[in-house]
């Protein structure tokens, strides 16, 4: 045991946020999210029969509700002070677990702070199963001094070089502000994410030290309240932290597509003037251009979903500062205040920046679909059309053709036997028939083939 400061009631709460029905998640993806919150609380025990029951709970109409029913809270086996308390904020899960240590155990209060703070923090993370917040997570440490004259700020320290709750935990570089409430001391720290994985990974802890004047029951009511507010203080926080993330990876992702879009483009000109056109290229280019015109203007639309629920989780974020403060006209909350000034400031305008910008990369896009779908267009005009004129002048050559047979008939008959005369009584010899059919024919097609020749320059000239 050391003679480091103590804290009475020294209490660890850890709050984490799973995302329940993502957009554009399907039946089985919402089902696994809901799987994945409840195996923190019940784990192997968790069965089908259990999962069902749980999620009849969710159906209730309501933007708050308290999972558990009346039970409200699943508390640890003793001799663990401890609770879970789930609760489901609009589209998300938000689960508290909270932690003081143990119940009856006079080894218990021998500890110093930094041990009691160590263990407590151990028995929440053995609590979270190895599972962490998916969509952010968020730490609480309060207790009241032991002493009227005790330093605030140093017991802070204490507490939080004691937790070590953040990577190289360090209070003068994770230190973000401070401020009143309840008569409590309240610092901020924290560490900004900065792996893009589409994930919130931003760090973030909150320690509330109460004077030691405080009583019990001002304690407990206090505390009370200030968890129905800091819940979905949180859920607000962590929602704009988790849009804000999910925009910078769709940025990355329309910026890729414009990467290709722009090559396409540039490609196109060589296309075009290639001699003679390749239909089937131009064709392949047009649909890739079409699939790549889907997920652009998909992701834009998931962009612009993003910066929605920025404004609103930033709205409900700025609202629930107020509400905290009216509790406490003395309050000081401006360090909570300047997140939602940075929300709004930064990442709102960020993202209605980066949507203007990335709509613009459609233009080029959708001209090159037009000039392409254009070009195939008029080359399949121009080879219906030679088609067409073939099929003309072979028309009017076997008109023509079928005509000059029809009407030379006679006179090659009459040519035939000139040349090749018939005994009177005699039958007409075979030989007579095939001369008179092959001198038809010859001059049939010959006729034809002048006609045709001749429609055809008509046609060029008609053309020109």
């Amino acid at each position: 045991m050391n003679s480091s400061p103590q804290l009475i009631y020294p209490t660890v709460d850890l709050f984490l946020y799973d995302l329940a029905d993502g957009l554009g998640q399907n039946n089985e993806k919402i089902q696994e999210n809901r799987r994945r919150f409840w195996q923190r609380i019940y784990q192997d025990s968790l069965s089908d029969k259990k999962l069902a029951e749980l999620q009849d709970a969710e159906i209730l109409f309501s933007s708050y509700i308290e999972l558990l029913g009346a039970e409200k809270i699943e508390r640890f086996k003793y001799p663990l002070d401890g609770y879970y308390y789930p609760v489901k904020i609009g589209d998300t899960y938000a689960l508290q677990i909270d932690c003081s240590g143990k119940e009856n155990e006079p080894d218990w209060e021998q500890l110093s702070l930094e041990e009691k703070l160590g263990q407590i923090k151990d028995i929440i993370l053995e609590h979270t199963h190895k599972i962490p917040g998916e969509m952010g997570q968020n730490w609480l440490v309060w207790g009241k001094l032991a002493t009227a004259n005790q330093d605030p700020k140093a017991t802070a320290q204490d507490c939080y070089n004691a937790l070590q709750l953040l990577p190289q935990a360090k209070w003068q570089r994770d230190y973000q502000g401070q401020g009143k409430f309840q008569g409590a001391t309240c610092f901020e720290l924290g560490q900004i994410d900065i792996i893009p994985d589409g994930l919130n990974r931003n760090h973030y802890i909150l320690i509330c030290l109460f004077p030691y004047d405080k009583t019990d029951a001002e304690l407990k009511d206090i505390i009370g309240r200030l968890y129905l507010d800091l819940i979905p203080l949180f859920h607000y926080r962590n929602k704009i932290l988790w849009s804000y993330e999910q925009s910078r990876q769709l940025k990355r992702t329309l910026k890729d597509f414009s990467r290709v879009i722009q090559k396409l483009v540039d490609s196109l000109p060589e296309r075009l003037y290639a001699s003679p056109l390749n239909l089937d290229e131009l064709q392949q280019d047009l649909a890739h251009a079409l699939s790549i015109s889907h997920y652009y203007e998909t992701s834009l639309g998931y962009l612009q979903e993003q910066a929605s629920n920025l404004e609103i989780n930033t709205q409900n974020y700025i609202k629930r500062v107020d509400a905290i403060a009216q509790l406490d006209p003395t309050s000081d909350l401006g360090f909570l205040e300047a997140f939602g000034e940075m929300a709004t400031e930064k990442f709102i305008s960020r993202i209605h920046s980066d949507y203007q910008t990335l709509k613009a990369g459609l233009n080029p896009l959708e001209t090159c679909i037009k000039t392409i779908a254009g070009i195939i267009e008029i080359e399949k005009t121009k080879n219906e059309r030679t088609l067409n004129q073939t099929v003309a002048i072979a028309s009017v050559g076997i008109s023509t053709a079928s005509l000059a047979a029809s009407a030379l008939t006679e006179q090659a008959e009459g040519i035939v036997k000139s040349i090749l005369p018939v005994p009177a009584n005699q039958p007409t010899p075979a030989l007579n028939h095939w001369a008179s059919f092959s001198l038809i024919f010859g001059l049939s097609v010959l006729i034809g083939i002048v006609s045709a020749v001749i429609t055809g320059r008509v046609l060029d000239i008609r053309k020109k």
